[in-house]
């Protein structure tokens, strides 16, 4: 699955295995989206794009997840 935005900015937690994900306050009402997809997720990755002719730039995020069942 991957989505693409027009911003170039790549979320903290986002770039690479390494990088700590954030974890949003107890009170808070939200925030916790990129960190329920990490632990989902199998693999993860950011592609920033050029502005080039048409094309208006940003990124790709990409998530793979493995689809099975438990067993």
């Amino acid at each position: 699955m991957a989505v693409w935005d027009t911003d170039p900015r790549v979320p903290a937690g986002f770039g690479g295995d390494g990088e700590p994900v954030g974890v949003a306050p107890e009170d808070c009402v939200g925030g916790r989206g990129l960190q329920l997809v990490r632990a989902c997720a199998e693999a993860w990755g950011v592609s920033v794009l050029r502005e080039l002719g048409a094309s208006k730039g940003g990124k790709v995020l990409w998530v793979e997840f493995r689809w099975g069942g438990l067993g």
